[in-house]
């Protein structure tokens, strides 16, 4: 990877959070060329310091300035006062540099959370389509891993920036002090640094990719273990996913501990590089001719140790961590342009208020974008307004399909589906805020009943007697009364608390808390036993007229009393009538009525 492609990457994780490149890089760099200019003040102190202690000569414009000051000439008063001086350089140094530290790293923490949060915004808004083909341990793994892996890459950069302007204020005050012992001491650094760095590099990308797999392999073991816990239990494959885990942290840990070697290696190597340094130094002001300065340069050349060593210390383990973040920070950006690509999902109504009216599915066809073969084929419905109507079909008829395009998630090949006069697909958010879904799986998150009822809105802004209401439609009068806190019971995570057909009712309590124009049941009834299933059947007939109600299922008692019935068969329409004009016009439902099988 080049530095400029590096830097473009860098560039859109910064405006992905919502900061300005330019301004965010151009601020950084200030703070660090004021920091710089003081350590450039604190080495530049050490020179009237070592010329006293080592001369006990007041010569030169600061010594001089320093004397009139303070009144005197005695060099055992104004050698603690110049000591003093430089301690304070120091010390405010010292102080400033830890206040940027603690700035930078707000900074880039905060872009850290920001770029998760944006990746997270851009997969829950990607097309429905899209979002099906997608592994959920490689979302986990680039909203949770590679954001805060491009974040360190970030953090590297900047600091190398700051630690590069130090070091070059502090080398032209020792090459002011003594240019060919700065030449000396920048090319024995120079080659251990760059050298280093060079035999390191293709190591430390290596095993930045390593990191990033393993983690990708950690989820991949994390996630049947966890979410599938009860087909894990009843398999007894706890300890398969257990041991793919701990392959894959060991893995990912072993790769850690090699890069940690790896960004280590040149800080000892320095430490050997300053002895070698002091010790070349005095050889190259002796043979020069200038053993009365040997004192004072190597006295100035320690004090610049105190702050180039670390710097350079800082450097190589930046240069090590940017190369082990890269692969974090390429799969970050991988995926923001792949899901920008795709477009995302506005959910701001264009409409002040959803569609109303039939709904008209106009010879629709439509087949996934892999494939070139229709899963529907010509599909042509009227679904009247207020009226029940039940889509029914063998399995593969292509029942899931068009109500995913019903409901907006797919979007047709070819035709259009239309509600009133509105083609619902010209505004998504509008038509989705007239409906009601009761899947067939309904998610239950870890939050109390009212939560789950009224989904996806803050706890202040549920009114409770509508959640009374919705929970009554819903049969669910009698579960409330048996949980501990009634509504503000917490149901755990998938909704533990509850039985599989309770988790229906609370779906259908969620659906008609939204007071819909358009409620969509797809197989909700599946789960309940026949008596709950039968009076939520009664619900249904109470709500007939009130609204659109749009069915799927595969119990002839849910779809028997419909309005009208939509009979499918290899992703065309067979038959359309009440139920018994469909069973009297084809043969195969009759035979599916026969049997007692509609799925």
């Amino acid at each position: 990877m080049t530095r400029q492609t590096r830097m473009s990457r860098l560039r859109l994780l910064l405006e992905v959070t919502g900061a300005a490149p330019a301004r965010w890089v151009t601020t950084t760099v200030l703070v660090s060329l004021v920091l710089a200019g003081l350590d450039m003040v604190g080495v530049l102190s050490m020179l009237p310091l070592m010329q006293l202690i080592t001369s006990g000569s007041i010569d030169g414009a600061f010594l001089t300035w320093i004397s009139k000051t303070a009144g005197t000439t005695d060099v055992s008063v104004l050698l603690p006062l110049i000591a003093g001086l430089v301690l304070i350089a120091f010390l405010i140094k010292s102080i400033g540099a830890l206040m940027f530290r603690w700035w930078l790293l707000g900074r880039t923490t905060r872009v850290s959370a920001l770029a998760a949060a944006a990746l997270m915004r851009r997969y829950v808004l990607a097309p429905y389509g899209s979002h099906r083909k997608r592994a959920s341990s490689e979302i986990y793994r680039n909203i949770n891993d590679a954001t805060g892996q491009a974040a360190s890459v970030l953090l590297a950069q900047v600091s190398l920036v700051a630690d590069v302007v130090t070091m070059t204020a502090i080398i032209l005050v020792l090459a002011w002090s003594s240019l060919l012992a700065t030449v000396f001491a920048g090319f024995l650094f120079g080659v251990i640094v760059f050298g280093v760095q060079r035999l390191l590099r293709r190591r430390q990308v290596n095993l930045g990719e390593e990191v990033a797999a393993s983690s990708l392999q950690a989820w991949q073991s994390l996630m049947p273990g966890i979410e599938g816990f009860r087909d894990t239990r009843l398999t007894a494959s706890s300890e398969l996913f257990v041991n793919r885990f701990r392959a894959a942290r060991l893995r990912g840990a072993r790769a850690q501990q090699q890069a940690g070697i790896l960004g280590d290696v040149p800080r000892y190597l320095l430490e050997i590089a300053f002895l070698v340094a002091i010790a070349g130094i005095a050889v190259i002001l002796s043979v020069t001719g200038a053993q009365d300065q040997i004192l004072s340069v190597l006295g100035v050349f320690a004090a610049a140790s105190m702050r180039l060593l670390p710097a350079l210390t800082r450097v190589t383990a930046n240069v090590a961590t940017t190369r082990a973040g890269d692969a974090g920070l390429r799969i970050m950006v991988s995926a923001l342009d792949e899901l920008d690509t795709e477009g995302q999902h506005d959910e701001t109504p264009q409409a002040p208020t959803p569609p109303t009216g039939d709904i008209v599915v106009n010879e629709v066809s439509f087949h996934f974008p892999d494939s070139t073969q229709n899963v529907l084929d010509g599909v042509s419905v009227r679904i009247p307004e207020n009226r029940t109507t039940a889509f029914v079909g063998a399995s593969g008829a292509g029942k899931s399909t068009l109500l995913d395009l019903l409901l907006g998630l797919l979007s047709p090949t070819a035709g259009d589906i239309r509600c009133g006069e509105q083609i619902i697909d010209d505004d998504l958010a509008a038509w989705h805020a007239g409906l009601g879904v009761v899947p067939q799986d309904v998610f239950i998150s870890n939050a109390t009943l009212a939560e789950n009822v009224a989904f996806g809105l803050e706890r202040s802004a549920i009114d409770d007697d509508r959640v009374r209401e919705a929970v009554r439609m819903s049969l669910l009068d009698e579960v409330v009364a048996e949980l501990p806190d009634g509504l503000d019971t917490l149901l755990g995570d998938r909704g533990t608390r509850l039985s599989g057909g309770q988790r229906q009712r609370v779906g259908l309590a969620r659906a008609l808390y939204r007071r819909p124009n358009v409620l969509v049941l797809d197989e909700a009834t599946s789960a309940l036993d026949n008596a709950t299933e039968h009076e939520i059947a009664q619900t249904l007939q109470r709500l007939q007229g009130s609204m659109t109600i749009i069915v799927v299922a595969h119990r002839l008692s849910t779809v028997r009393h419909v309005d009208q019935l939509v009979f499918l068969r290899r992703g065309e329409v067979a038959a359309t009538g009440t139920f018994e004009q469909v069973r009297a016009a084809d043969a195969e439902f009759a035979r599916l009525v026969e049997l007692g099988s509609l799925q």
